[in-house]
């Protein structure tokens, strides 16, 4: 979910899904991470050749954090925290996250979390709160 909530769900989704799925170009809009992840999860299913990324829509109006973290089973309870995940518009999305706070996810294994959810990341807050730089992502700018 975004950290910044849309109030009006008449707002255009901000985030695209692209591929090739059964060799033909495929875009269809997202309203948060886990729609956009399940996307491409169904092409995947529906052809084992797909190929797709997510992206923050590049004309956006600005930065989005979104909240995730490590999906039940991937990690001890204990160490499944809430990361922030700053993305810029236009940032493509693909393998895998790297958190403000240094954390790595592979995109299959998180849970997208909404704002006030889960249990947060203090080294993530802490660099937030400094102004740190953004994250780096597989195949994007940053």
């Amino acid at each position: 979910m975004l950290a910044a909530e849309v109030a009006d769900r008449s707002a255009p989704a901000p985030f695209m899904v692209v591929g090739k799925v059964n060799g033909r170009d495929t875009a269809v809009r997202a309203e948060t991470p886990a729609e956009a992840l399940s996307r491409m999860l169904d092409w995947l299913a529906e052809d084992a050749d797909a190929a797709a990324v997510w992206y923050l829509r590049e004309d956006w109006p600005g930065p989005v954090t979104v909240i995730g973290r490590p999906a039940p089973g991937t990690e001890r309870e204990s160490r499944r925290c809430a990361h922030l995940f700053p993305l810029e518009p236009g940032m493509v999305l693909h393998g895998a996250i790297t958190a403000r706070c240094g954390t790595r996810l592979a995109l299959p294994g998180i849970e997208w979390l909404a704002l006030g959810s889960g249990m947060p990341c203090e080294r993530c807050l802490a660099k937030a709160a400094a102004g740190r730089p953004v994250a780096r992502l597989d195949g994007g700018r940053g």
